[in-house]
């Protein structure tokens, strides 16, 4: 079974917190208020630009392993 990376897990919990309705509502109060709501929306984009770039640096790495695996030392 395929495990779901904990940084998207909490960009899916950070981004639906800036969905959230009631947020919406007081993201309109104060420009602090909206400055929240963008500052949320940031930490999801990245940590999901930081899981892909997880996976990105495994895949390569699995490859450099392959490549390696395959040569032939005489």
């Amino acid at each position: 079974m395929a495990q779901i990376p904990m940084t998207l897990v909490i960009a899916l919990i950070t981004i639906g917190v800036a969905e959230w309705p009631g947020v919406s509502s007081w993201s309109e109060l104060t420009p602090v208020h909206h400055a929240l709501v963008h500052g949320l929306y940031l930490v999801a984009g990245s940590m999901v630009g930081l899981q892909i770039a997880w996976w990105k640096r495994l895949s390569r790495r699995e490859a450099w392993s392959q490549t390696e695996d395959r040569e032939v030392i005489s």
